[in-house]
């Protein structure tokens, strides 16, 4: 005979006890926590609470992004290195591996280096596919090349046909990001262009006739230009975005692709300096579009902060050094467009002698440079390690290997 159903066996709880609801949280991205504030009053005060902050802050370092699966994808990390010699400084591409990358492989880059001379640089912080954007500050990225290291390919990209429009014109290209359109499966270079005005001896310098000068030549403005690997082409891009204004040192640095976006940092001056905003600008490589998200104010005081971009484990991420505590705030970005979205995550200090930071790495690790030296500070366990190389180091990338033919997907 089977046992009745009473009234008090049918009642439903619905409470989620607090232990509980905190893990659940805890696993939560930055934009899906910040949206559950408005839930209720415990969950609108979770990044005050110092317990579910540690947890939460474990969860972001501990689990690793696409870019940093090495062992299922054999990714590794290449360092750009500088070292002094005579008669001038000399590059060097490193792999680098180990737990303590103690494993170190001076990579060939004799390939790029063919067309791009000796100063190379790696634009992003990724290879994609195991394919690398290749610049050079001595032709002052106006010479781009695509690079499979493992394979030994590379892709010179053709000049803009704008190149020959204004042949008294001095082209002075920035290229802004390097990524994959997964739509198409296709990879594009988004770069910004302007024109200088030669002088009258620099256009006899490069063999220019007389008709080519003109005091009055028309001006060009400045525009933006993609080109497509697939179709081998360049073409202008009828869309307005702030360009990458930092400092000379950082240009390698604060300019990366991820998850269909390329991203860099923007800056729109006022006549009161103490207050020029400041912005992360997100391309979306696909569609073609672009999205500003303000930067944190409190984060680009006058005089008192360094502040650097950084990809951290799948995060757009802000690094800043307040120089009076000598500490280091990382803040995350949890929804493009969003300012509210930024959340503090991390203070780290006092760090004593620490330079810039020029890459992060997996589990939250961040390397910085301190006197001529790297090191990597772990975030988890706040811990400072000496790795052992020295010299000048000013980039730092994340490498997947693959076989993937440049040439299969121009063809």
């Amino acid at each position: 005979m089977e046992k009745p159903v009473t009234r008090k066996s049918k009642k439903v709880h619905n409470h989620i006890p607090d232990d509980a609801s905190l893990s659940i949280l805890s696993k939560l991205s930055i934009k899906s926590l910040k949206r559950f504030e408005c839930v209720c009053k415990q969950w609108s005060i979770l990044f005050e609470n110092p317990y579910f902050m540690n947890t939460y802050r474990n969860h972001i370092i501990h689990t690793n992004h696409s870019h940093y699966d090495y062992h299922d994808h054999h990714a590794s990390l290449i360092l750009r290195h500088i070292v002094e010699a005579i008669p001038r400084l000399e590059v060097y591409l490193y792999l680098v591996s180990g737990e303590r990358f103690e494993n170190r492989l001076k990579l060939d880059a004799s390939l790029p280096s063919k067309e791009l001379g000796q100063d190379i640089i790696i634009v992003g912080s990724a290879s994609i596919n195991g394919i690398f954007c290749v610049t050079s500050m001595e032709v002052e990225e106006k010479k781009i090349v695509l690079w499979n290291p493992l394979t030994q390919e590379m892709k010179v990209i053709p000049p803009s046909p704008i190149v020959s429009i204004a042949p008294a014109k001095y082209f002075a290209p920035q290229i802004h990001g390097f990524g994959y359109d997964c739509v198409s499966d296709d990879y594009k270079v988004i770069r910004y262009v302007r024109f200088d005005q030669r002088s009258v001896m620099a256009t006899f310098d490069i063999g220019l006739p007389d008709e080519a000068w003109s005091w009055n030549e028309r001006g060009y403005d400045p525009f933006w230009e993609i080109y497509s690997l697939r179709s081998n082409s360049w073409k202008k891009l009828d869309i307005k975005m702030n360009v990458l204004r930092v400092c000379f040192a950082d240009a390698e640095i604060v300019r990366f692709y991820m998850d269909g976006m390329c991203h860099w940092w923007t800056k729109r001056e006022s006549v009161n300096k103490c207050r020029d905003k400041v912005y992360l600008v997100s391309f979306d490589v696909s569609n073609e579009v672009s999205f500003t998200t303000p930067m944190p104010d409190d984060n680009f005081a006058l005089g008192l902060v360094e502040s650097h971009l950084v990809m951290l484990n799948g995060y757009v991420a802000l690094i800043s050094y307040y120089i009076d505590t000598a500490s280091f705030h990382i803040s995350v970005l949890g929804e493009i467009g969003v300012k509210e979205s930024w959340s503090k995550l991390f203070i780290a200090g006092p760090l004593s002698n620490v330079e810039r930071p020029i890459g992060a790495g997996k589990k939250g690790n961040i390397f910085f440079k301190r006197d001529r030296e790297l090191v990597c500070f772990d975030l988890g366990t706040g811990m400072i390690d000496e790795l052992g190389v020295e010299g000048d180091m000013c980039q730092m990338v994340i490498y997947k290997e693959s076989f993937l033919s440049i040439r299969g997907i121009s063809n």
